[in-house]
């Protein structure tokens, strides 16, 4: 309830937020709206927050719920993201974590994966969610998020092994 600590929370978590609405929702125009709506989530539960985990993290999980339900609620399907705006799975939301070594960068991998594997795959390992958390928020049975994990882990090793294979090697910044 105090408003100087929702203004330094709000600031804290807006660009997080937002970027984490526009790799959910493809950078589709309801992306700001689906922010919107997650940071106001975010603040009306922030007493709800227990420290078991960082703040961050936390307002991920509040702010993931918040948008997947903005979304259906739209009633947009998910959307098609274009080979540039595939997002790293694993760099989410951690930005200062360093890219794993792979031939390619990890982007142009998930650019190969459908939607709906590479969905499963940012909220199960760029999110933490259980398969099951995964089978509410996209409305799958679990069994489903499930054949789809091991469907796009197979599908990125097979990606990866076959330009080890060539040789192939990432360009350093």
């Amino acid at each position: 309830g105090d408003a100087r600590a929702q203004r330094v929370l709000a600031h804290r978590l807006a660009p997080r937020i937002q970027r984490l609405a526009n790799r959910l929702l493809a950078g589709h125009p309801d992306a700001e709206d689906a922010a919107q709506n997650a940071l106001v989530e975010v603040l009306k539960s922030a007493h709800t927050y227990a420290e078991r985990a960082r703040l961050e993290r936390w307002a991920d999980r509040v702010s993931a719920r918040t948008i997947l339900r903005f979304a259906r609620e739209q009633r947009r399907p998910w959307l098609r993201r274009s080979q540039t705006e595939v997002d790293d799975v694993l760099m989410v939301t951690n930005d200062d974590h360093p890219q794993d070594e792979t031939p390619r960068h990890l982007n142009a991998y998930l650019a190969q994966l459908s939607d709906q594997r590479r969905q499963v795959l940012m909220l199960k390992h760029g999110l933490d969610y259980t398969t099951e958390e995964i089978a509410e928020l996209i409305g799958a049975p679990v069994g489903t998020v499930k054949d789809r994990l091991v469907a796009a882990r197979k599908q990125l090793r097979k990606l990866i092994q076959r330009d080890q294979n060539l040789g192939l090697r990432q360009a350093k910044p």
